[in-house]
């Protein structure tokens, strides 16, 4: 049997839910671009990046000696499309 718990637990989590929607709207960003992007502090976003590479979230891409991250786009960027038009479509009342 497959467990969804730890896909869950990854994506139940409020700072990695942002650092997810600024990278859609974003694209590819080090580090230092999503610190300054949602306002967490750095060591914030580096563990909670760990998190989400780890569990193939996002994708790391290194610029020289920064670390650039990128949402999966074969999995997590067409997942929190969905999202969002299910929650715009049938959680009005959720919010």
């Amino acid at each position: 049997m497959i467990t969804y718990r730890p896909f869950f637990r990854t994506l139940a989590n409020d700072t990695r839910l942002r650092i997810l929607h600024f990278l859609a709207e974003h694209g590819t960003a080090c580090v230092s671009d999503i610190v300054a992007g949602t306002g967490l502090r750095q060591s914030t976003v580096s563990v909670n990046l760990q998190q989400l590479l780890q569990c193939r979230f996002v994708r790391l891409v290194r610029q020289g000696r920064e670390h650039c991250y990128s949402l999966n786009a074969e999995t997590i960027r067409p997942l929190l499309r969905l999202l969002d038009r299910h929650v715009e479509k049938y959680c009005q009342e959720c919010r």
